[in-house]
């Protein structure tokens, strides 16, 4: 090797030292400043924004998968010996809860296949019906039991109709779906819907109602005049609960002290066949006003034949344990509790029905709302697609004082 090349090897060989300590100098440098920037001390509002901005992209993304993955309900017992619970099929998919039940969410299936799934722990909620005592079959509960899905108390009679123990079921509810307003998913009779919005007014703790007119004579409908010059009859009743624990039958009979109160059905002389239209069409044509009387006085139960009597020409005469301002629109109707004494509500039927003005004033409603309906399967499915759901351990650890202080023994008329 030539005396040049050897010279060169060691002039390189003599720089390279120094460039490498110089390099690892600034490394180290740059590794220090990088950390004293992000150094709580210094940077602690950035690491917080990018920490709270890392979250929610996480949140959004496990949201939106969330929302998007299908529940599944089951059926666990028979509604009233229905096992479809008046749904149409054993099995709705989201398809039929979008286009037969209306649901604004329908990513649900709901199924009284027990065998739907591979494992009954599998499913997101699973409905019993308390009116009805469990199966009579080995398995009158689901064997196993997974954390995160919901047992759902399921009920629209009243709770002296409940057919459980309920005081062997402490801790076992996660859900309530009853008529009560208070419930997780609200299951009523009927609604009252705004014809002008769409938007469903009641049933509900605080509605907000439209006035009706404020003098007599402000609704004019040639229809409900027309009936009310044709009606001879005061008033009518469908029932075969005879013997209640409101004491209704018992209302009635004193109301016939005054005028003559025609009863249809087991608890009554006549007799009318149930499905028959001619029924529906005597309530428009003879009869001025429906008794809607409940067996029970329950918060917030109201019944179909409320509902079914607001669909004809006639006013109804209420009797139960409801906030009826939370049902009804006002001046809609005739709230036995509102009078002091039978005598008292006798007086006020006879100068209503006996007014045509008065008693076409009792329809105003009629031009601003319209009865509607819901499944309560949509509002299940709702809720369970709700944001963090699967994480929720509610449970009703007291299910029975819940469902019973509802009711009371007596109501606020004197007999």
């Amino acid at each position: 090797m030539s005396m040049a090349v050897r010279s060169a090897r060691f002039v390189l060989g003599g720089w390279r030292c120094p460039l490498l300590l110089l390099l690892l100098v600034l490394v180290a440098t740059l590794v220090i400043l990088h950390r004293v920037v992000q150094s709580p001390l210094l940077n602690q509002y950035e690491i917080l924004h990018k920490h709270l901005e890392k979250t929610a992209a996480s949140s959004a993304s496990s949201s939106s998968s969330s929302s998007s993955s299908t529940r599944s309900i089951l059926l666990w017992s028979e509604f009233f010996g229905d096992p479809r619970w008046k749904l149409s099929w054993d099995t709705l998919g989201p398809q039929e809860l979008r286009e037969e039940l209306h649901c604004p969410v329908y990513q649900c299936e709901v199924t009284n296949q027990h065998d739907f799934l591979p494992a009954v722990e599998l499913y997101d909620a699973v409905v019993f019906h308390a009116a009805e005592m469990f199966p009579l079959t080995l398995e009158r509960v689901p064997a196993k039991r997974s954390q995160r899905q919901a047992y759902v108390f399921a009920l629209m009679e009243p709770p002296g109709e409940t057919k459980h123990r309920l005081d062997d079921e402490q801790g076992f509810y996660n859900l309530t779906m009853t008529y009560r307003l208070d419930s997780d998913v609200v299951w009523p009779y009927g609604q009252i819907v705004d014809i002008e919005t769409g938007a469903v007014v009641a049933p509900s703790p605080n509605p907000s109602w439209r006035r009706p007119p404020g003098v007599v004579g402000g609704y004019n409908d040639t229809e409900v005049y027309d009936l009310w010059a044709s009606k001879t009859k005061m008033a009518a009743w469908f029932v075969s609960h005879c013997e209640t624990l409101s004491k209704r039958e018992e209302l009635a009979k004193r109301l016939q002290e005054y005028f003559q109160v025609d009863i249809y059905g087991k608890c009554g002389t006549l007799s009318c066949a149930r499905g028959d239209p001619y029924c529906d069409e005597m309530l428009d044509t003879d009869y001025l006003f429906y008794l809607a009387f409940e067996n029970s006085l329950c918060d917030d139960y109201v019944t179909e034949k409320l509902f079914d009597a607001l669909r004809r020409n006639i006013v109804p005469v209420v009797f139960g344990g409801a906030d009826y301002s939370r049902i009804l629109p006002p001046h809609s109707y005739i709230d036995a509790n509102r009078f002091e004494t039978i005598s008292d509500l006798a007086l006020h039927m006879n100068f209503v029905g006996g007014d045509a003005s008065e008693y076409a004033s009792y329809f105003w409603w009629r031009r601003h709302y319209r009865l509607g309906s819901t499944s309560p399967f949509c509002e299940l499915c709702a809720r369970l697609h709700e944001p963090g759901f699967s994480h929720k351990s509610q449970s009703y650890n007291d299910i029975q004082a819940w469902w019973f202080n509802s009711c009371r023994l007596e109501s606020n008329l004197k007999w």
